[in-house]
């Protein structure tokens, strides 16, 4: 589980700091969001022998406190919270139900920062999440903060982002910004790796088919968790840097990034742990690592009336793949991955006209120089369109959005209807249905989610 780092010391040291300052001279702000959220799986076309239709896929209760304090060219802001999850999927936050054998109950720590403004200037030290990029819903050159992925069903892309331990140094002009940042502490993505977590029989298979010595061999695979993974260790040599810099004209928008730290998810490795009594494998024992990654990339945004089109690219220099288990097992290969250049792109239409908002994206990802036994296609690419339209005074927001990878053709289609009943109450309804390819073989990205296909329902009151 991820801890609190050290400058989360920021609670206990800048914030009292500012306190003892005269009321007139200093301005804080409090807020609370409570908030709960389900979803059930539905019957999918075909019954299934593990069927999960009507099991409850998430249930979830919180209460986030979002704490502001400024005085002059000093700011300090917390946002943490409390967490009840039902199922035990697993979350980013710390369990506070260490000694259980399934963690339902969390603290998390969201953001955590100092800020001070020197005008032109300004520094940030502290937990925080900042977003890169001008996709929607899609990872480009958005690498900087790690992503929760133990959750299917965040309310959006956004809320999947995790903070990061950083000092940010920002220059702050009114036609060129910059930013630089110092990430001491590596933080990296939460995997869907706790027993009852929905994703994970879907990405950790319990056995590994393969053909040996002329024959076919069913290999079951120990129980893998997050303590069989390695990080780096916490040192300055094994510290992240990341830079920004955008420029805004009156007729386009534009972004660099640059970025140097570590992969934020793990290369598996495959190791045979016992042998039967026939000298053959009968268990695999999996293990993980985390590797060293650089990007360059770059964002722009150009607006053409009531349209909007963005463009979105980011080259991958020498990133490190895993290779296929059976590379790992039957060839006897030393180093469990390869390394091959990556390159990202994405273009996208926006049209925003009245209540009206259509957005629209085709996405890429290719390696340009593709290796045999690493399990990934050489060219990914996907398309995806969001509609959603309000009433009622945008009270009522109702919307439509879709997503298909287009080498197999599976995808997901995601109805949504929100209602403010009041500033502070709202409703929420949606479902999310993934269909598989027409290649049974091949069910997709997509189609291989397609006993997680649910109705969710959500509630958030703020105050």
């Amino acid at each position: 589980m991820k801890k609190p780092g050290c400058l989360c010391n920021f609670i206990l040291f800048v914030l009292p700091g500012l306190l003892p300052l005269p009321a007139s001279a200093l301005d804080l702000d409090l807020s609370t969001i409570l908030e709960t959220k389900a979803a059930v799986a539905i019957p999918t076309a075909e019954k299934k022998e593990d069927d999960r239709r009507w099991e409850l896929l998430q249930s979830e209760a919180s209460a986030e406190f979002k704490l502001e304090a400024s005085q002059d060219k000093h700011s300090a802001f917390a946002d943490c919270g409390l967490l009840y999850d039902a199922v035990g999927a697993g979350s980013s936050g710390i369990a506070l139900d260490q000694d259980a054998d399934e963690h339902h109950f969390y603290f998390k720590l969201k953001e955590g920062w100092y800020d001070y403004d020197g005008g032109f200037w300004s520094l940030r030290a502290g937990r925080q999440i900042n977003a890169w990029g001008a996709a929607d819903g899609i990872q480009v050159a958005d690498v900087l903060c790690p992503k929760d992925e133990s959750r299917l069903f965040s309310s959006d892309y956004s809320d999947s982002r995790i903070g990061i331990d950083a000092v940010r140094l920002s220059y702050n002009g009114t036609m060129l910004s910059a930013d630089a940042y110092w990430i001491p502490i590596f933080t990296p993505s939460v995997l869907p790796l706790e027993k009852k977590n929905p994703i994970r029989s879907l990405i950790m298979p319990s056995a590994v088919t393969t053909e040996l010595m002329g024959k076919t061999l069913s290999i079951k695979i120990r129980d893998f968790s997050q303590d069989d993974i390695d990080k780096p260790e916490t040192n300055l040599k094994n510290a992240e840097y990341a830079g920004r810099v955008s420029a805004y004209t009156p007729f386009a928008d534009f972004s660099l990034y640059g970025f140097w730290g570590w992969d934020d998810e793990p290369i598996i490795s495959y190791a045979i742990s016992k042998v039967n009594k026939y000298g053959l494998p009968s268990e695999i024992a999996l293990s993980g690592q985390y590797k060293r990654m650089g990007m360059v990339g770059a964002d722009t945004s150009i607006p053409i009336g009531p349209l909007v089109a963005r463009a979105e690219a980011a080259f991958f220099p020498g990133r490190f793949f895993a290779t296929d288990a059976v590379t790992q097992l039957v060839a006897g290969q030393d180093d469990p991955y390869v390394q091959m250049n990556e390159i990202r792109f994405l273009a996208g239409l926006d049209f925003i006209a009245g209540d009206w908002t259509i957005t629209g994206q085709y996405y890429g990802d290719t390696v340009t120089d593709k290796k045999k036994n690493v399990d990934r296609k050489s060219y990914i690419h996907q398309a995806t369109l969001n509609i959603s339209k309000t009433f009622l005074g945008g009270n009522l927001e109702v919307g439509l959005a879709g997503m298909m990878e287009l080498n197999d053709f599976s995808f997901v289609v995601q109805p949504s209807i929100s209602y403010n009943a009041t500033d502070q109450l709202t409703f929420s309804i949606g479902a999310n249905f993934f269909r598989p390819g027409p290649d049974e073989d091949e069910p997709g990205t997509y189609g291989a989610y397609e006993d997680l296909s649910c109705v969710t329902l959500g509630a958030k009151f703020s105050f």
